[in-house]
């Protein structure tokens, strides 16, 4: 009996293997007849995308909304048979047992593939005969886009702040700022629409450099929609010593105001869309008759106004509303952002005055819309053909108030290559305001699969970077600061163009910004395709298995793990996870991920984490993994199994043991960081010949050897750092980089056991930007530093001992910033005539034997000096008109004083 039931068991079984075998077969050929129809809607819907947007034909529009909505089904139905397959493929005994305990679910799936492609086939063929039946069937033939990388894309990306028509009411608030008369505490509102150029001004205000020179505290905080009153009072408090988790609004509060009493402040509240907001706010800016001053952007005049009403006795407040450029002033800031660093006069071809001028015109005076169209109109030929098509697209006199600006922006969208729309809508992932790193944006692009293909000798990053170049040049963002090599670091986008993102986004079903767990959970057919959380919730109702992308939490707030507890297994075709707990005891990696085997990119700061389990290495998709957690001890040695890794970044911990890598290394890792030196640097480090960033802590003379070894087979590698060093040998690891051309940041902590540089003939030559901090050397760096000829950016921290220093005649040729700071010993610091020609910023900080600013600094082009943490008897030499060394100065821009509070001296 029993033996005949195994017999029947094996025999089912045998045909059980047979079937999905057959099944296995049909449904490869159906998923690569759909991959390759794909590939074809998508084409179609570049060029019919375009049809779209160029006139209001309701029928063209909801035809490729179907279609595009066509092709996302299709992409789900490839991404949900690559999941089963994917999933019976896993190694060892328990895939082999798991292969045929899920082998009735797995022949489901397959039978569901065929359904699905059946369904697809037929609505191809309904949405195509639909063309001809309502008169559509000429969409989808030509395209304007330009191919991608075919834009000029300008040197320059970050833009000198344009304020054009506001010179006299600068000039009334930077009176109104410095005022002796008026001693108490008073308020300055600048009031106006959306994109009128309110932060414009008031950026340009508060870094005149006569502004500043006025007051000992300064602080800019941004406020938005979504204030959190404790992060305002932190951006106000600014350092971060200042304060603590454990601080509550009272303590924060209180730790403001006695700052603010301190000395005579101004503060910048930039976006305030409500009367609470100040309300909150107004107690603690104290008001100790020293002539304070607070500076309140807003789009709503009435928010100053209530306030004050509100208030028993508070300041006057002083409006300054803004108006709407006038023609002038209107051609002018348009022709800056067409023709940028021309003469204004000159610029425009004679052939297309007249159409630059209906362009202006057309914008009715908004500074927003002037600057966005006139990025758009940057990125065209100088013809009249292509200049008549942008004025054609604007279809007339754009509507007064907001929907004018709002006319521009869509128009400017439309315009956008097909593959930059969904670059651009990606904005609508991130917080009003905040500060986004390049690097992940296009990380982010990459895992979703945005990027376009090209030659393949550009790399995708190259590629994503391109991308952001040409949202800039056109405007659409703003990129404010630069990497080392001149790529953007990171960037922000208006809120009006973010608004716009995220209107457009809904519509397309792109993404969804979740408000609470009350609201109507949608079907998978009408379902966004990026869910974006920010706000506390307790529990997540949203059951759409299609989704691709989960933000929860954010870069600078995190939220209670607990409502996502059960919910991450439900979405299968995951490739973006950002996760953000503010919890601090969870101390198990989520067990869901492991399901989410589509992933790509993972972020996950939950600072209570101790481990990274083994199944990590079931993430075979995964090109970034981010890691934001202080404790955790050990990471799985199956991490580096995953061949499409690319990007990992790991929290800097001394307990995590090395890296076992062996011999199947991730051969397309590009960045590494946060990895501990061990055994691997010899064996491994080699083999990573894609390597182009790479930080590695507690480097010590054990490893001095292999690692200057490893470091002369990276080519590619474009910068180096370690951290937490031991004594180290300096000398072969910064040479092993003198015969490559790549290396150009350069960061090593931790003492040097030789006690010099090395000679410059070997030292680097292409390096842009060094950090040097503990170095403990005793001769001096400057030296060998001010030969480099590609040098941009120099901080050197606790990096020497010695008495002297001299920057020698013509040295530094290219520096724009140095920074040096505890340089405990340092008496005497000479700059010779034409040193450091190019110099707009420098820091000195708790140079405490220093006695007097450099002489040659008096030939220095500074724009921005700082002092931090020097003896008194420094800080009076140089107080304005009065120090003996202020002559040495006097030419410098921007001299904040504040820090000079903390030795009882204070400014004018």
């Amino acid at each position: 009996m029993a033996e005949a039931a195994v017999r029947f068991l094996v025999e089912k079984l045998g045909a059980l293997i047979v079937q999905e075998a057959i099944n296995l077969h049909e449904g490869r050929e159906q998923v690569e007849w759909l991959k390759r129809e794909m590939g074809r809607m998508q084409c179609f819907l570049k060029d019919a995308d375009a049809k779209k947007n160029n006139g209001d034909d309701e029928r063209v529009k909801n035809w490729v909304t179907e279609m595009r909505d066509l092709a996302f089904e299709a992409e789900d139905i490839i991404d949900t048979f690559m999941y089963v397959k994917l999933r019976r493929q896993q190694p060892g005994c328990m895939g082999f047992m798991k292969r045929f305990v899920f082998i009735f679910h797995e022949l489901v799936s397959r039978r569901k593939v065929h359904v699905d492609v059946q369904g697809i086939k037929t609505k191809l063929k309904e949405l195509s005969e639909s063309r001809a039946r309502y008169g559509i069937s000429n969409i989808g033939t030509t395209s304007q886009s330009r191919s991608p990388g075919g834009i000029p894309i300008l040197p320059e990306l970050i833009d000198d702040i344009d304020m054009v028509g506001f010179d006299d009411e600068k000039k009334k608030i930077g009176q109104e700022l410095v005022d002796t008369n008026d001693t108490n505490r008073s308020v300055i509102s600048i009031v106006g629409m959306g994109g009128l150029g309110k932060t414009t001004l008031a950026k340009s205000v508060y870094n005149d450099y006569k502004v500043k020179r006025s007051f000992d505290i300064l602080a800019w905080v941004t406020i938005s929609q979504q204030y959190i009153i404790p992060e305002i009072l932190k951006g106000i408090l600014s350092d971060k010593s200042e304060t603590s988790s454990e601080d509550t609004i009272q303590t924060l509060s209180i730790k403001v105001c006695e700052k603010l009493k301190k000395g005579k402040y101004l503060v910048v509240l930039d976006d305030v869309w409500t009367a609470a907001v100040w309300n909150e706010l107004r107690k603690v800016f104290p008001d100790v008759n020293n002539g304070s001053r607070v500076i309140v952007t807003t789009r709503f005049e009435n928010v100053i106004s209530i306030a004050d009403a509100l208030s028993i006795a508070d300041p006057t407040t002083k409006l300054h509303k803004l108006r709407y450029l006038n023609e002038k002033e209107s051609w002018e800031l348009f022709l800056r952002k067409v023709f940028p660093r021309q003469d204004i006069e000159t610029c425009c071809p004679a052939c297309l005055l007249d159409y630059a001028h209906l362009l202006v015109q057309r914008c009715g005076g908004l500074p927003l819309a002037l600057v966005v169209l006139g990025g758009l109109v940057s990125t065209k030929r100088q013809t009249r053909d292509e200049w008549h098509k942008v004025v054609d697209s604007t279809k007339g006199q754009f509507v007064e108030s907001g929907e004018r600006c709002l006319e521009v922006l869509a128009l400017s969208y439309n315009d956008l290559p097909y593959y930059l729309k969904s670059c651009f809508l990606y904005f609508g992932c991130f917080k009003e305001d905040e500060e986004i790193p390049a690097k992940t944006l296009i990380r982010l692009w990459l895992a979703e699969g945005f990027l376009p293909k090209k030659n393949s000798t550009t790399t995708e990053e190259e590629i994503g970077s391109d991308c952001l170049k040409e949202l800039a040049q056109r405007c659409l963002i703003q990129v404010i600061e630069l990497e080392y090599d001149d790529s953007a670091k990171r960037c922000r986008i208006h809120d009006l163009l973010r608004d716009m993102c995220i209107s457009e986004a809904r519509e397309s079903r792109f993404l969804k910004l979740y408000k609470n767990d009350t609201e109507d959970c949608p079907t998978t057919a009408n379902a966004a395709r990026q869910l974006i959380i920010f706000n506390e919730i307790e529990t997540l109702n949203y059951s759409n298995s299609k989704l691709r992308g989960l933000f929860y939490g954010s870069t600078y707030n995190g939220l209670p793990f607990r409502a996502l507890k059960g919910q991450l297994g439900i979405f299968k075709l995951l490739r973006v996870l950002l996760l953000s707990s503010s919890e601090l005891d969870i101390s198990e990696f989520p067990s869901e991920i492991k399901s989410l085997i589509h992933l790509r990119y993972l972020d996950l700061k939950i600072f209570g984490l101790k481990e990274v389990p083994s199944w990590i290495g079931h993430l075979r998709n995964l090109q970034t993994f981010i890691l934001s957690c202080g404790g955790i001890e050990k990471i799985s040695d199956s991490l580096w199994t995953i061949g499409n890794l690319g990007h990992v970044e790991l929290p800097y911990s001394s307990s995590v043991p090395p890296p076992n890598m062996g011999n199947n290394v991730p051969k397309n890792l590009q960045t590494l960081e946060g990895v501990n030196a061990g055994s691997w640097i010899g064996s491994t480090l080699p083999k990573l010949e894609n390597l182009c960033e790479l930080s590695i802590r507690k480097v010590s003379n054990d490893h001095a050897g292999a690692l200057s070894s490893s470091l002369q087979k990276l080519g590619r590698l474009a910068s180096f750092s370690i951290v937490d060093g031991d004594e180290i040998h300096l000398d072969n690891i910064i040479t092993a980089f003198s015969n490559q051309h790549c290396l150009k940041k350069l960061v090593l902590f931790g003492i040097l056991n030789r006690k010099q540089l090395p000679h410059n003939d070997v030292f680097p030559q292409q390096l842009v930007e060094i950090y040097l901090s503990f170095s403990g050397l005793e001769q001096d760096p400057m030296a060998t530093l001010e030969k480099l000829p590609c040098l941009k950016y120099l901080r050197l921290i606790d990096a020497y001992r010695g008495k002297q220093m001299i920057c020698s005649a013509t040295g530094f040729p290219q520096l724009l910033s140095l920074e040096i700071g505890a340089f405990h010993a340092l008496e005497e610091w000479t700059i010779e005539e034409n040193a450091m020609l190019c110099l707009k910023s420098l820091e000195i900080d708790f140079c405490k034997n220093l006695k007097m600013i450099p002489e040659g600094l008096k030939n220095v082009p500074l724009d921005l000096l700082q002092l931090g943490g020097m003896p008194k008897e420094f800080v009076t030499r140089i107080e304005e008109n009065t120090g003996e060394d202020w002559y040495k100065i006097q030419h410098v821009p921007n001299i904040p004083f504040n820090l000079h509070m903390y030795y009882g001296v204070r400014h004018g």
